[in-house]
C-alpha cells in the first residue's frame, strides 16, 4: 500500500512539473511561445505594446510554418509545413484556438 502511494505521489509529482514546465519557462527566460509538454496546446507572452497574434504568428514562422493568406477569413489563420496544416483562430477575448481546440 505504501510503494503504491509512493508511486501515485511521483506520478502526480512529474504531471504537475511537465504541466508548470511551459510556464516556467516563459517566465524565467526570454521565450514568448512555448509548448505544453502534455497536450497540444501553446503557451504566450506577450508585453502590452505587442499584438498578440504577431507573437504567434512570428513563432510558427521561425518554426517553418508558412501563412497561407489567401485562406485567411476574419479571426482564422492558416499555416502549412511539410504538407500539414494548422489552423488558429484568434478571438477578442484573448483566447486562441489552434485546429478547433480551445488553447488555454
Amino acid at each position: 500500500m505504501i510503494k503504491a502511494l509512493k508511486f501515485l505521489t511521483v506520478i502526480v509529482l512529474v504531471t504537475i512539473g511537465l504541466y508548470l514546465y511551459p510556464i516556467g519557462k516563459l517566465v524565467l527566460t526570454d521565450a514568448q511561445v512555448t509548448q505544453s509538454l502534455l497536450v497540444d496546446e501553446y503557451y504566450v507572452k506577450i508585453s502590452s505594446d505587442e499584438f498578440d497574434f504577431n507573437v504567434v504568428r512570428d513563432y510558427l514562422k521561425k518554426e517553418g510554418w508558412k501563412e497561407i493568406k489567401h485562406q485567411r477569413m476574419g479571426g482564422l489563420y492558416v499555416f502549412e509545413r511539410d504538407g500539414k496544416i494548422k489552423r488558429i483562430i484568434n478571438t477578442q477575448v484573448k483566447t486562441i484556438f489552434i485546429d478547433g481546440k480551445l488553447n488555454l
